[in-house]
């Protein structure tokens, strides 16, 4: 019987087929690590040929998986949410299979998974921002006032509001100035002074031009349906929350503030055509708001007054904040601190809500 015998199998992968790239992706949980998968296992010496181009160039580095088929790639920058990036692999390169087949010059889209940072309403912010060169907050700002935003999304309150103002925090004075709603800055005047509670007037001349029009820019400001809010910071002194100056700028109504320190004379309404309040306690967030029959005073998320006077009348008014005048020729610049200003819907309902995001 004449013997057998058996041809040798070869364990090295290869054969004579180059690998190619399956894939190429970098999540949102490793920002800076681009993981690549091949057809069949692979080594590499070095990053030697390997390049991105794109949105960004970031370097390649500190490869890890040789031997396998899936290599990881450390980016020298991070991808971000949206960068459209690619892979490029020319001649040069040192990946190749067990039997020495090299990886072919190629080019292969970068999957990026990476989610956006933040909100896009907030990021809107953040955009605007930089088109107009004003510096951004840090880091940890933004990521505070992102969720802010998502905060007033999630409980029904970003979409009915018309105007924000936000000057609380480390951000630049020009930053504090940028309404989050409508994408436009408003304007310091005077000498106000500003810290991370928010900005304060000096009672002489300085006041913030809100660059919001009622009747114009009112879009959830109604009639019968309408909304200010406030934080006051330092309530403890004369003056106005917000007045209002017609088209030519003339001052021409108080709308909420007070004329004295005695708590017995202070004052508060949404416009000039409604009664005003017995009391307002100021300090903190306030909100005032107005249905068809009463208008509604809430403190620090408490309802603190009700009275009538609904049927709100909208006219061509630009608001201010600071300053107002009594009714009379007089012009009151106030000294409280202000630490935000919103104009919307009536958000009476949302009062206990809004004093614990804000």
């Amino acid at each position: 019987m004449i013997g057998s015998f058996r041809l040798p199998i070869s364990l090295t992968s290869g054969g004579t087929s180059a690998p190619t790239i399956l894939s190429a992706t970098v999540e949102d949980a490793n920002k800076d690590k681009l993981v690549v998968v091949f057809s069949e296992v692979v080594d590499i010496t070095d990053v030697t040929g390997l390049t991105i181009t794109g949105d960004v160039t970031p370097t390649l580095s500190a490869t890890t998986g040789s031997g396998s088929t899936t290599i990881t790639f450390t980016l020298s920058t991070a991808l971000t949410n949206g960068q459209s990036v690619t892979l490029n692999v020319d001649s040069s390169n040192t990946i190749e299979d067990p039997a020495s087949n090299a990886l072919l010059a190629t080019t292969k889209s970068i999957t990026n998974n990476v989610d956006a940072p933040f909100d896009t309403d907030y990021q809107a912010v953040l955009d605007y921002a930089t088109t107009n060169s004003i510096t951004l907050p840090d880091s940890s700002t933004q990521t505070a006032q992102n969720q802010i935003v998502l905060d007033l999304k999630s409980n029904d309150i970003w979409s009915r509001l018309d105007g924000l103002l936000y000057f609380k925090g480390s951000a630049v004075t020009a930053f504090k100035l940028i309404d989050w709603k409508r994408l436009v800055s408003a304007i310091a005047f005077g000498g106000v002074t500003w810290s991370s509670l928010g900005v304060k007037g000096n009672a002489t001349n300085g006041y913030i031009d809100t660059h919001y029009i009622l009747g114009t820019d009112s879009t959830n400001f109604l009639f019968n349906d309408a909304s200010h809010g406030a934080n006051v910071f330092d309530g403890t002194n004369i003056g106005m929350i917000m007045g209002a100056r017609d088209s030519s700028g003339t001052p021409y109504h108080t709308l909420i503030g007070k004329l004295s320190a005695d708590s017995s004379s202070l004052f508060g309404r949404l416009n000039a055509k409604q009664n005003g309040f017995t009391k307002l306690d100021i300090s903190g967030n306030n909100i005032f708001s107005v249905d068809a029959s009463n208008i509604y005073y809430h403190n620090n998320g408490v309802l603190s007054e009700t009275t009538s006077g609904g049927g709100l009348g909208i006219e061509n008014w630009s608001l201010y904040l600071l300053s107002a005048n009594t009714g009379g020729s007089a012009t009151i610049y106030s000294d409280m601190g202000l630490g935000y200003w919103f104009a919307g819907n009536n958000l009476s309902d949302k009062a206990s809500v809004i004093n614990s995001i804000m």
